[in-house]
């Protein structure tokens, strides 16, 4: 049966034992500056933090200590700005984490006359939490008082968001007996990205009746995708899927066939596709379309690194035998994953152009085809096993239609921001 560390312990050991406990330290500092505590999840990866702890990656001692110490440095920093910059601050960049007159004047009245429970009890309000320490330092509250304060709160706050994570890890791990830690995992995000998008869509009216197609899309790509990695640790259907196609396509090489493939495999590499994505994005530049450039440039390139992480991540060897020389890891195939960011933006930003209905299915047949021929094409050559293309597809299919949904959020909310500064 898989275990999580399988995966984990491919990559470089100092990503684990030192950039791991960096990762918690500067999210406990941003977690309690303004601006930054409003906008960085830090809390998250704490809590993170006490999960990965649970599943043997952290140690939990570590990480409690690390927390503690990052939300009492951030105390002090946000004093610091605040006693150094005071309310000039809050009238310049208030707006920016979202503290309007009505809430400055409620955390005024609560840091001034109960600063002990501000920095211990308010501590457990994301706001309060951001903010507190700061405006502790425009009113000048007294420095030992404060660090006194800043430290029980600080510990309390961190620890027991360590421990949350902790009770999370135990449950995952009981759970993962039944379902396997990737699938698991994926469930739970799945789970996450539903309920997130219904609470936005709530709140802000965020996403219109196409938005929920992407939202379908991405939580198949991400269950697809983690039954790929379960089958691959495991050797289970998939995995043995992949030894009869790697044992049986030599019978269907042709000369013609293998140089068709060959010729389709290096005209639609990451490289030139890639090269070709940004001179699109260049164009919209030109054009000033920033939504369209943002979203190109996101996909493909975010695309790339994050295929070239999971390869570390899984650290899968290529099939033997292949009908042209590849080096490097094999899993998830960045062929796929590319070739269905490419063709899918294309569709994306030019089907609503094409007026005539019969070219529009034909331009988007044609898209969906050329994406299958490449994947095709690295399963014929023996450069990739089934498993990696699907990988590939799905993960690229997650990572666009991710960003198509987060793009709309943000634009919602700088419209909300520009219309409301009106």
């Amino acid at each position: 049966m898989f275990n999580v560390n399988d995966l984990l312990l491919n990559l470089p050991l100092p990503l684990l034992d030192h950039w791991g406990y960096i990762i918690i330290f500067l999210a406990a500092i941003a977690e309690t500056l303004p601006i930054l505590g409003t906008l960085i999840p830090g809390q998250t990866i704490i809590i993170l933090g006490g999960f990965l702890a649970k599943i043997e990656i952290f140690q939990l001692e570590a990480v409690m200590v690390v927390a503690a110490f990052g939300v009492v440095i951030g105390d002090l920093l946000a004093y610091y700005i605040g006693h150094k910059f005071g309310y000039t601050f809050v009238i310049r960049y208030g707006k920016y984490f979202f503290l309007n007159q009505e809430k400055y004047k409620k955390t005024k009245d609560l840091v001034s006359e109960h600063t002990g429970k501000a920095l211990i009890v308010g501590r457990f309000s994301p706001f309060t939490r951001a903010v507190a320490a700061f405006l502790a330092g425009i009113y000048k509250i007294n420095f030992s008082k404060f660090v006194f304060y800043s430290i029980v709160g600080g510990i309390s706050w961190s620890t027991l968001s360590v421990l949350f994570g902790y009770i999370i890890g135990q449950g995952f791990e009981g759970a993962a007996k039944y379902f396997g830690h990737i699938v698991l995992a994926a469930i739970i995000l799945i789970v996450l990205i539903f309920l997130a998008y219904r609470e936005l869509n709530k709140r802000k009216q965020v996403f219109v009746k196409k938005h929920s197609l992407y939202l379908i899309l991405n939580v198949v790509s991400i269950y697809i995708f983690s039954k790929m990695v379960k089958d691959c640790f495991d050797k289970e259907s998939i995995y043995r899927l992949d030894l009869w196609l790697a044992q049986n396509i030599v019978s269907v090489w042709r000369l013609w066939l293998n140089k068709l493939m060959i010729i389709t495999t290096n005209i639609f590499s990451p490289e030139i596709l890639l090269a070709i994505v940004m001179l699109v994005a260049i164009y919209y530049f030109i054009k000033k379309n920033w939504y369209n450039v943002a979203l190109i440039f996101t996909s493909s390139v975010g695309g790339l690194i994050l295929g070239a992480i999971l390869k570390q991540l899984v650290g899968r060897l290529r099939p033997a035998g292949g009908l042209v020389s590849e080096s490097g890891l094999s899993f998830p195939s960045q062929h796929a994953l590319i070739a269905l960011i490419f063709f899918s933006l294309a569709m994306f930003l030019f089907t609503k152009k094409i007026k005539n209905k019969l070219l529009k299915y034909l331009f988007i047949f044609s898209n969906l085809f050329l994406i299958m021929l490449v994947g095709f094409s690295r399963i014929y050559l023996k450069v990739h096993w089934f498993s990696d293309v699907m990988a590939g597809f799905t993960l690229g299919l997650f990572w666009l239609t991710f960003l198509i949904l987060i793009f709309a959020v943000v634009i919602k909310l700088f419209k909300d921001k520009k219309y409301g500064e009106q």
